[in-house]
């Protein structure tokens, strides 16, 4: 969950802190039936938390959005004939802000888990997982969640990750084992920068973000075994917004027949996720 940095920007704690436009040429298909709200307003806006890199980030250089998915919902945008917009909030803000109408869709690394779909329907555009990150030079041995008893471990408020640690504490609670102490930041970029000083024994964070610091910082870090959960991730609105939802899903399979989704995959590195 950031990722921007998803480093995600420390300290960004006030929803619609940031709104920044990503234009793209518009060449749209005249088979996705894109709802008039959306046409009259010539852009979709998105909520996610820039600062999960390489998902979601602001680009030191330009000051904009970037990541792969900015290039995705603009790829989506770009097929709906409209522009995107994101609204930079904290993960735990992303679905409370939806509801409150503040945009119009989420896209920020947002895993489709079932209590979600209680709230949101979901266009799937990525498979991942959640794992175990240690520093490089980290003697501890672990290759699941119950090697974490009594240690103390990093995560972002509001991911998957947070109510993955406060379930294997409950099963160290039964079995009479220490339970893992849980430091919850505000992003997962403040939860990795504490592993990074050291000041954790782990960081419970998106798979994939192993390799993107380690492009950022060789051989900085490595994973502690296999992923302890995956989940695929998509593209979310409200129930209410069946037409968005059907003209994203519609957008989605324009994209990937026309090899745009292909591209966005292959200049992130992001092969091993993609879709079927």
């Amino acid at each position: 969950m950031l990722n921007i940095c998803f480093s995600r920007l420390q300290g960004m704690t006030i929803l619609g802190a940031l709104a920044m436009l990503y234009t793209t040429g518009v060449a749209f298909s005249a088979d996705i039936a894109v709802p008039d709200r959306i046409k009259s307003a010539g852009k979709i806006v998105y909520c996610t938390e820039l600062a999960f890199p390489p998902w979601d980030m602001i680009d030191p250089d330009t000051q904009q959005p970037a990541g792969f998915d900015i290039d995705i919902g603009a790829a989506v945008a770009k097929a709906m004939g409209v522009t995107s917009e994101h609204k930079n909030m904290s993960f735990d803000g992303l679905i409370p802000a939806l509801q409150a109408k503040q945009c119009d869709a989420i896209i920020s690394g947002l895993y489709d888990k079932p209590e979600r779909r209680e709230v949101v329907d979901f266009v799937h555009y990525a498979r991942t997982g959640t794992s175990i990150i240690l520093r490089t030079d980290s003697d501890l041995s672990v290759s699941n969640l119950e090697d974490l008893s009594g240690k103390k471990v990093a995560v972002g408020i509001g991911t998957s990750g947070e109510s993955t640690l406060g379930e294997a504490n409950v099963a160290l609670k039964a079995a009479g084992k220490p339970e893992i102490e849980i430091v919850a930041l505000q992003t997962s970029g403040g939860a990795f920068q504490q592993l990074s000083a050291g000041l954790v024994d782990a960081y419970l964070g998106s798979t994939d973000q192993a390799g993107y610091y380690n492009k950022q910082k060789p051989g900085s870090v490595k994973l502690g075994g296999a992923p302890v959960v995956s989940f695929p991730t998509g593209i979310a609105t409200l129930h209410s917004s069946k037409d968005l939802h059907e003209a994203i899903e519609a957008a989605m399979k324009e994209i990937r027949a026309n090899g745009e989704y292909d591209k966005v995959i292959a200049t992130w590195g992001f092969e091993a996720l993609a879709v079927p």
